[in-house]
């Protein structure tokens, strides 16, 4: 004996699998849309005009040439630095 079909059983997961099918390619559409962020780091570029002007007008200034990576200078200015 035949049993009967039951079509809104069907028809429902039918559905559920377009509904799921949709999200899939929006996610996808969305994905490939949305421009690619540059990652920038705080503190990874320098710059380094604002010691150089504090250097010029104080050259005694530890900080500073420390900033600049001149321990040369650091050393002549403070022999007990390290």
């Amino acid at each position: 004996m035949a049993r009967k079909k039951n079509f809104r059983d069907e028809l429902q997961l039918l559905l559920y699998i377009n509904i799921v099918y949709i999200i899939l390619l929006l996610s996808i559409f969305n994905l490939s849309q949305k421009p690619k962020a540059q990652i920038q780091v705080l503190g990874a570029e320098t710059d380094n005009s604002y010691w150089e002007e504090m250097v010029i007008k104080h050259p005694t200034y530890r900080d500073a040439w420390v900033e600049l990576n001149r321990f040369d200078k650091v050393e002549e200015i403070d022999p007990n630095y390290k």
